[in-house]
């Protein structure tokens, strides 16, 4: 088995996502003094940015008016569609009272951000839910045991209970203008977010989803559930954004896939 990436192409990787950082500030220029001090001291915050850059003319014709902003952990995608897509309305949803503090300091900026502090599931309730120590990996579901043995930095989890809620309890609390992107980062809790947004997916033009092709948590649906869920409600694959694979032996575990809407769903059930 393979012991991992050399030095030499670590090197390579760390020195293209550098040049990328450095490079925001002139992309961007209108949020030119913004991005050059938070790549030099938020890097967390503004690493979404420097990888959706590279589909930023996909992003400028999609004609976005509206983000739904599902697992925004502290506000690095948010972030990302504020300085992209200037003046776009975004609804942020996160359960977590830690990245609830970074997520409200990163997006006081920007007025057309609602932030709700709500767990997204198929019903409404409270759960519990699973942190852990490196909390972008904390989850509805348990960690499964690929997870804790490719990234071992993210294996310890504590139980502490959150709300959950129905994307549709929230439906009369947004405004959907424009076309509209709903984004999916929850750690493979995605299909039962869905199960709760059938009818805001009736108004939803494009869905941007974390998938994961192998079993990294305990009982989570797969990309080919998620595919087969949401072609039978109007929308087809479009390709993917990133793939994530296993520093071990390159295996690809999780990709973000564009969905797009193909037309009026063709199966309500």
């Amino acid at each position: 088995m393979s012991s991992g990436p050399s030095w030499f192409e670590t090197l390579r990787c760390d020195l293209q996502k550098l040049v990328e950082y450095l490079l925001l500030p002139f992309i961007y220029p209108k949020h030119f003094f913004l991005l050059a001090g938070l790549v030099l001291s938020k890097r967390a915050l503004v690493r979404e940015l420097a990888h959706l850059t590279s589909y930023r003319l996909w992003f400028t014709h999609s004609e976005i008016g509206t983000v739904i902003d599902v697992g925004s952990y502290i506000g690095a995608f948010a972030f990302a569609m504020q300085v992209m897509q200037t003046g776009v309305r975004l609804y942020a949803f996160e359960p977590l009272e830690e990245n609830l503090r970074y997520l409200k300091r990163h997006l006081k900026r920007f007025p057309n951000c609602q932030i709700f502090p709500v767990a997204l599931g198929d019903h409404s309730g409270e759960v519990e839910f699973w942190r852990s120590e490196f909390p972008a990996s904390s989850s509805m579901l348990p960690m499964g045991e690929m997870h804790k043995t490719v990234f071992p930095h993210t294996a310890v989890q504590t139980k502490e209970m959150v709300y959950m809620a129905k994307l549709d309890d929230y439906l009369l609390h947004m405004s959907l203008e424009g076309r509209v992107l709903l984004k999916l980062d929850v750690q493979g809790f995605e299909k039962q977010v869905l199960q709760g947004a059938s009818e805001t997916l009736k108004q939803v033009d494009y869905v941007l989803i974390e998938v994961s092709y192998q079993p990294l948590y305990q009982g989570q649906a797969l990309f080919g559930d998620i595919y087969e869920f949401l072609r039978l409600r109007g929308f087809e694959y479009a390709g993917n954004f990133s793939t994530l694979t296993s520093p071990l032996d390159g295996t690809i575990l999780q990709s973000d896939a564009l969905f797009v809407r193909r037309g009026e769903p063709f199966e309500s059930s």
